[in-house]
């Protein structure tokens, strides 16, 4: 049903060594196995998703021209992070000792608790530090912050399947691009959509926008209610809402991004029989590929915001009227 015995020593120790010296080796991490090229290739690759999503707030039907403004202003304001921290964490005053000196694991834990603890009064009463990440480079992760109004991608997750910046456009755009997609869509979920451009807590919506937003909330919801994964076990669409809506708005904004690229760039057109729009959709449901249990997946639809990869492959596409031309899908087919 899961994990049968306790994880090995060396992986529980990296395990540790990652919570309380994250950018000490995740500087060491970058230095390895990330490059510049790949860096300034994400940053292309925002700008044109920043770019998609300007266009589709702009041509939103159901939003009224004042919360537009207020929308393209937050989109605006996002800051973006990439790979690695331009301000490395200061351990010059962190005391590690070795065994050899007496230390043991806990003193040395006792002195990071101390030296975390003295860290944090340094900030009493000083601006937040809008350069500190939540999560070291070496983390296969991304999040958005909507307090700071930022998305955040670490160098661990810049690599295949997500990234390959040597490969052709279509993969990336379907891959990470769409994850960026994600996250830049959460900032107008219906959770971060209740926080403006400053990050505060604020109300920029009309309220028959608001109403409109809530409706197309509801119909994402029940449409992801409907799935079950286990017999008896169904997707809860209320609960997983957040992550539905930033899968469906960052693989349409994505798609709509690589048409951009497309026009203004190389298009290398048909590559291994599949066309740059056929190769985008693979690419978005390559990266959800998993294998659980049917006891992982009766917990999970219990316990987890993000829907199974299963469906966060396709229910999005569903709604995606570029994947049903890609593909030359016919009502009636199946999926």
């Amino acid at each position: 049903q899961g994990q049968k015995e306790q994880r090995a020593m060396d992986k529980r120790a990296l395990s540790l060594i990652n919570s309380v010296l994250g950018e000490a080796f995740g500087k060491l991490y970058v230095q390895k196995y990330f490059s510049p090229e790949a860096k300034q290739e994400m940053e292309i690759l925002i700008g044109y998703l920043k770019k998609a999503y300007h266009k589709h707030i702009s041509e939103l039907e159901w939003m009224s021209s004042e919360t537009k403004t207020k929308a393209l202003d937050k989109l605006h304001k996002f800051s973006v992070k990439v790979a690695y921290p331009n301000k490395w964490e200061d351990y010059s005053k962190l005391v590690v000792e070795s065994p050899k000196n007496g230390a043991s694991l806990y003193s040395n834990l006792k002195n990071v608790a101390e030296w975390s603890y003295e860290k944090s009064l340094e900030k009493v009463g000083k601006p937040v530090d809008k350069e500190k990440w939540g999560m070291p480079p070496q983390t296969v992760n991304a999040y958005y912050s909507p307090t700071n109004n930022e998305i955040v991608f670490p160098a661990a997750i810049l690599q295949a399947p997500f990234f390959d910046f040597k490969a052709d456009p279509a993969v990336n755009f379907g891959g990470i691009g769409a994850v960026i997609g994600h996250e830049i869509s959460h900032g107008f979920d219906d959770g971060g959509a209740r926080f403006d451009g400053d990050g505060n807590l604020n109300n920029w919506w009309t309220e028959q926008d608001r109403k409109n937003f809530d409706i197309k909330v509801k119909q994402l919801a029940e449409q992801y209610s409907k799935y079950e994964p286990v017999k008896g076990s169904f997707v809860n669409g209320v609960f997983t809402s957040g992550e539905n809506i930033a899968d469906l708005g960052g693989v349409a904004i994505a798609y709509d991004a690589l048409q951009m690229y497309l026009k203004e760039r190389k298009n290398p057109g048909v590559i291994s029989g599949y066309t740059q729009e056929q190769r985008f959709f693979l690419s978005w449901a390559t990266i959800w590929r998993t294998k659980s249990t049917e006891q992982y997946l009766i917990n999970q639809v219990k316990t987890d915001p993000h829907s199974p990869g299963f469906y966060r492959a396709f229910a999005p596409l569903t709604n995606v009227d570029a994947f049903y031309k890609a593909f030359n899908v016919k009502e009636g087919d199946k999926l």
